[in-house]
C-alpha cells in the first residue's frame, strides 16, 4: 500500500519554547539572507537604465526630453552628450535667446550676427592700428637697434605731469548725492534683453530653476519675484516656520532710503512723515527706547504718513536706523584714516516697501529742501540688498553663514563687542526672546570660504543657555556698538570689488590642509552687515551691499540643520502665508486705504476677472442667479471683487447699471484707520462718533475667525448683525456655540460611551453601569446647518461692511480665518445701537461671512488687528 513520503521537521515545540519567538536569534540567522537580498536591490538600482536627464533634481525644473545638453545642471553635461552619442540622438539647439531667431525669420538673426561679428572684427583691427607706436629707425639693416624717440617724450612728460600734481594739495573727492532716482545695475549682455523692464534681484539664478517666478512681460514692483517653490510647501513651511527648521527669503527688492545732515534737521523731516507719532512723542524724548534708537543701538519699525496726514493717510511701514556715532571698525584698522572734520552729520537709513517707495521718496526729497540745513537724500535700491529667514533654526543657520573677520592682530573681540555677542547667540531659537528692536553691526568675511557649511558643534545646554540670559539681561551693545561700515559708501563698494572669483576661492580651498579652512588673508573682503530681530515676526533680518547677497545666500541654503535637512527658501505666497498665521496683516494687500493696497486690489481684481471670463458658461458661476433668500437674486457688486464702489455708492439704478461695471478709481475712495485709533473710538463711553476726526469714508484692518465650521476666502462679503430685523438677529445670535468646543462633529457627539475593558474589576463595571442607567437622558439642541429650512438668511445691503482680503485654513489656529477690511462708519453705527439695545458686550463684534458666489453665510467674529 503507497504511503506519502514524510517530511522532516521540527515540532514546534522545540523550535519556539514556551510559543514564543526569540527576535534576536531569528535575525541572526538571516542575517545573510537580509544582506544579500539588500546587496541586489543595490545592484540592481545601479544596473537600471536611467538617462541623465532622468537625474535633476526632484525641486528643479524638469528638462527631460528636450535633448539639449546645455538644459541641465553642469555636472551632468558630459554625461549625457556620452549618452546621446552612444544612442545616435541629435542634439537639439534652443530656438530662442541670443542664439537663433525663431521660425522662417531664423536667417534674418543668423544673418545681423554674422554681421555684427565683422563689423566687430573691423573695430578691433581699427582700434589696433590706431594705438601702434611710431618709431623711427635709425638703420634699415639693424632693425634690433630701433629707438623709440616719442614713447621717450611722452614718458618725459608724464613725469612732469606726476610732479606737479605731487607739489599741488588735493582734497579727497565727495560723493555727489542727488535726489535722482537709482539706476539697476548693467546686467551681463547675454542676459539684458530680459531686463529691458524690469531687474533681476542677486539670487534670481538661484530662484529660477526651484521656483515660480513672476511672468516676464508682468513683473511685480519692476523686478522679477519668486512666487512659490516649484515643490508643494505649503505645510513644509508651516513646521519649518513654526516647529523645526528655518525659512529664507531674499527681500532684496526693499528699498532703502538714505538720509544725511545734521541730528536736527533729520528728527525735523522724520516728524513730518509722522514717525513716533502714535507713541505721543515719547519717540523723541531724551530717555528710555527714544534715545537708544538715535543713537543706533535699535532699530524703530511703524508706519510713515503724508506731510501732516497722520493718522488717516499712511504710506506704507517702514524701519528706520540711526548711524552711531564713533569711530568705525574700518577706520578703528586703518591708522591712516583721518578723523571727518563734520561730526555733527548723521545718517540715517529708511527702509520700505517697493510698493509704497515712489510716494514716500517724493514726500521725503520736497521735506528735506525745507530743512534748514538742508538733507541730503539718496536712493540706495541697487546699493544695498537683504535677506530675511525665520522658524527654530535661523539663528544656528545665520551663525555658520555670517563669520566675523578676524580681530587686528589676531587677537580675540572683546567679551562686549558685537563679534563676541553674535558667537553667544548661537543657542537662540526665539529671535524675539532678544531685546526689543535691537541692532548688531560688523564686518563679516566671504562666506564662501568657508563653503560647505558644517553642523553646528555640539555644547552643554545649561552652560550656554546661562550665558545667553546673562547676555541679554545686561546687553552690552547699548554702550559698546560703533558706527556701522554699512553706512559708508566706500566700504560697501570696497566690499563688492574685493570679491574673489570663483576660481580663486577654489584655489585657496585646495592649498589649504585637509579638513580646514583657508587661512584669512588682509586682502579678503570684509563685507557690512546689519544684523537685527523682529518680535512682530520673529525672524532676522540681514542687511548687505547689493552683490554680497548670493555668496551670502548659498550658506544659508546648504548649511545643514542639527535637527535635519536645510533651510527652505520661500516666495511671494510663503510671506503671506507665515504672516496670515501669524495673525498678523500683510502689506500691501490687506490695506486698501492706501494707495498701494488699492492698486494691489485692482490687480487682483483683473486677474480674478480674467480666470472668472475664461471659463465657458457652464463652468463659471452665474453671479446674476445668486439666491440671497426672501426672494432676492444676484451677487451684490462685482463676484471677483472687493467691490468698495458698490459699498461706497451703493446699488446703481438701471440706466446706470451698465455703466458702473466699468466704473474704476485710480485712488483709494477710503483712508485708513490705524489700530490704537478705532480701538479707542470703539472703547470710548459714549461713544464717539466718527465725523469728530474725519469726514471721509475710512477702513480699519480686522481678523476675522469662524464660529462653525467654514473656510473664508477672499472677496467675501461681511455683514454685521442684521439691524432691521430683530427676530433674523435673534436667530443668528442662537447660533452662537456655547461650548469652548467648536468643531465637534455629529458622529461623536451622538458615539455611545466606550464600553470598558475586561480588566476592570466587576464592582467598578456594576457602578459604571448604575451610573449611565441613573443619568439623565439629556437631548441636545440640534444646530441648524447651511442649507436647512431653519438656518437664517443673510442680512440685507446695508448691514454689508465690508470685504476679506486674505482667507484660508489656519494651520496655527486649526479652523477658518481671515483678515479684512471694514468701513468704520457703519461698524461704529452698529456699536452704539447695540449699547443702546443694552446688548451684550460680545455681539458687538459678531459678524457674518458670506463667500462670493453662495447664498448663505457663516457666524464669526471680528477683532482690531
Amino acid at each position: 500500500m503507497w504511503a506519502p513520503p514524510s517530511v522532516v521537521s521540527i515540532p514546534t515545540s522545540k523550535a519556539f519554547p514556551n510559543d514564543e519567538v526569540n527576535v534576536a536569534r531569528f535575525v541572526k540567522a538571516r542575517e545573510v539572507e537580509v544582506r544579500a537580498l539588500e546587496e541586489g536591490i543595490r545592484s540592481a538600482k545601479k544596473s537600471q537604465m536611467r538617462r541623465a536627464f532622468q537625474d535633476v533634481p526632484r525641486d528643479m525644473r524638469r528638462r527631460t526630453a528636450s535633448h539639449n545638453p546645455r538644459r541641465v545642471p553642469q555636472r551632468l553635461r558630459n554625461r549625457i552628450r556620452k549618452e546621446m552619442k552612444d544612442d545616435n540622438t541629435p542634439v537639439a539647439s534652443g530656438k530662442s535667446g541670443s542664439g537663433v531667431g525663431k521660425g522662417t525669420t531664423a536667417w534674418l538673426r543668423k544673418d545681423g550676427i554674422k554681421q555684427a561679428k565683422a563689423k566687430a572684427k573691423a573695430r578691433k583691427k581699427k582700434k589696433k592700428d590706431d594705438d601702434g607706436v611710431v618709431v623711427t629707425k635709425l638703420d634699415e639693416k639693424n632693425e634690433d637697434m630701433d629707438v623709440d624717440v616719442e614713447e621717450g617724450k611722452e614718458k618725459k612728460d608724464l613725469r612732469l605731469k606726476e610732479t606737479l600734481l605731487k607739489s599741488l594739495q588735493t582734497r579727497k573727492p565727495k560723493a555727489k548725492r542727488s535726489t535722482t532716482l537709482a539706476t539697476p545695475p548693467k546686467p551681463p549682455a547675454q542676459f539684458r534683453k530680459r531686463q529691458i523692464h524690469k531687474s533681476w534681484l542677486p539670487t534670481h539664478l538661484f530662484h529660477t530653476k526651484r521656483a515660480h517666478m513672476t511672468p516676464p512681460v508682468e513683473p511685480l514692483w519692476r523686478f522679477a519675484v519668486p512666487l512659490t517653490p516649484t515643490q508643494k510647501s505649503y505645510r513644509p513651511t508651516h513646521r519649518a516656520s513654526t516647529l523645526r527648521g528655518a525659512v529664507a527669503w531674499d527681500m532684496s527688492y526693499m528699498a532703502t532710503i538714505a538720509l544725511e545732515g545734521v541730528e536736527k534737521s533729520i528728527s525735523g523731516l522724520l516728524k513730518a512723515i509722522g514717525v513716533g507719532a502714535d507713541h505721543d512723542g515719547e519717540l523723541w524724548k531724551d530717555g528710555g527706547f527714544g534715545k537708544k534708537w538715535r543713537t543706533g543701538t535699535r532699530i524703530w519699525e511703524g508706519w510713515v504718513f503724508e506731510r501732516e496726514g497722520w493718522p488717516l493717510k499712511p504710506i506704507a511701514p517702514v524701519v528706520v536706523v540711526w548711524s552711531s556715532e564713533g569711530k568705525s571698525d574700518i577706520d578703528a584698522t586703518d591708522p591712516t584714516s583721518k578723523v571727518s572734520k563734520t561730526p555733527s552729520k548723521r545718517k540715517v537709513f529708511i527702509r520700505i516697501h517697493p510698493a509704497g517707495f515712489l510716494q514716500l521718496w517724493q514726500e521725503v526729497t520736497r521735506l528735506a529742501k525745507v530743512q534748514k540745513p538742508s538733507v541730503s537724500v539718496e536712493d540706495l535700491r541697487f546699493e544695498i540688498g537683504s535677506i530675511e529667514i525665520s522658524g527654530p533654526g535661523a539663528t544656528e543657520t545665520l551663525q555658520t553663514a555670517l563669520w566675523p573677520t578676524q580681530a587686528p592682530n589676531s587677537e580675540q573681540y572683546p567679551p562686549d563687542s558685537p563679534q563676541a555677542v553674535w558667537k553667544i547667540l548661537s543657542s537662540c531659537i526665539n529671535p524675539g526672546s532678544l531685546p526689543n528692536n535691537t541692532l548688531l553691526a560688523f564686518n563679516i568675511s566671504d562666506p564662501r570660504l568657508h563653503h560647505p557649511p558644517r553642523p553646528r558643534e555640539a555644547t552643554e545646554p545649561a552652560a550656554s543657555l546661562a550665558l545667553l540670559n546673562q547676555v541679554i539681561s545686561a546687553w552690552p551693545l547699548d554702550k559698546t556698538l560703533s558706527p556701522p561700515a554699512l553706512f559708508d559708501r566706500n566700504a560697501r563698494l570696497a566690499a563688492q570689488r574685493c570679491l574673489p572669483s570663483q576660481q580663486s576661492i577654489n584655489r585657496r580651498k585646495g592649498a589649504a590642509k585637509p579638513g580646514q579652512y583657508p587661512e584669512p588673508r588682509p586682502t579678503d573682503p570684509q563685507i557690512p552687515v546689519l544684523l537685527y530681530p523682529s518680535r512682530i515676526s520673529g525672524s532676522w533680518t540681514v542687511i548687505l551691499p547689493w552683490k554680497c547677497v548670493m555668496p551670502v545666500w548659498a550658506a544659508i541654503m546648504y548649511h545643514p540643520l542639527s535637527t535635519g535637512s536645510t533651510p527652505r527658501f520661500g516666495g511671494l505666497k510663503e510671506i503671506r502665508q507665515i504672516a496670515f498665521e501669524g495673525s498678523r496683516t500683510w502689506y500691501p494687500g490687506d490695506y486698501l486705504g492706501t494707495a498701494a493696497g488699492w492698486d494691489w486690489e485692482l490687480q487682483e481684481r483683473a486677474v480674478r476677472e480674467k480666470e472668472w471670463s475664461k471659463r465657458p458658461k457652464g463652468n463659471r458661476v452665474a453671479w446674476e442667479s445668486i439666491d440671497l433668500g426672501n426672494n432676492r437674486k444676484g451677487e451684490i457688486g462685482r463676484g471677483w471683487a472687493c467691490d468698495w464702489e458698490r459699498l461706497l455708492l451703493g446699488p446703481p439704478t438701471p440706466p446706470e447699471s451698465r455703466a458702473s461695471k466699468s466704473t474704476k478709481l485710480s485712488l483709494p475712495p477710503f483712508q485708513h484707520l490705524s489700530s490704537p485709533i478705532i480701538s479707542d473710538l470703539l472703547s470710548s463711553n459714549p461713544p464717539c462718533a466718527l465725523r469728530d476726526i474725519t469726514t471721509s469714508p475710512t477702513l480699519f484692518t480686522a481678523g476675522i475667525k469662524l464660529l462653525t465650521r467654514g473656510v473664508p476666502v477672499p472677496c467675501a462679503r461681511i455683514y454685521r448683525l442684521p439691524t432691521n430685523n430683530a427676530e433674523l438677529r435673534a436667530k443668528w445670535l442662537s447660533l452662537v456655540p456655547t461650548s469652548s468646543v467648536l468643531y465637534k462633529s455629529k458622529s461623536k457627539a451622538n458615539r455611545p460611551p466606550q464600553a470598558l475593558s475586561k480588566d476592570v474589576p466587576l464592582h467598578l463595571r456594576r457602578r459604571a453601569l448604575a451610573a449611565g442607567l441613573l443619568a439623565p437622558v439629556v437631548v441636545e439642541k440640534e444646530i441648524p446647518q447651511p442649507g436647512d429650512k431653519e438656518y437664517p438668511t443673510v442680512p440685507d445691503e446695508p448691514d454689508l461692511i465690508g470685504f476679506i482680503t486674505t482667507g484660508n485654513f489656519n494651520l496655527g489656529e486649526g479652523r477658518g480665518t481671515a483678515v479684512a477690511n471694514l468701513l468704520a462708519d457703519r461698524v461704529l453705527v452698529a456699536n452704539a445701537e447695540n449699547k443702546v439695545r443694552n446688548g451684550k458686550v460680545q455681539e458687538k463684534f459678531l459678524c457674518i461671512v458670506r463667500e462670493a458666489g453662495q447664498g448663505f453665510g457663516r457666524l464669526a467674529r471680528w477683532e482690531v488687528v
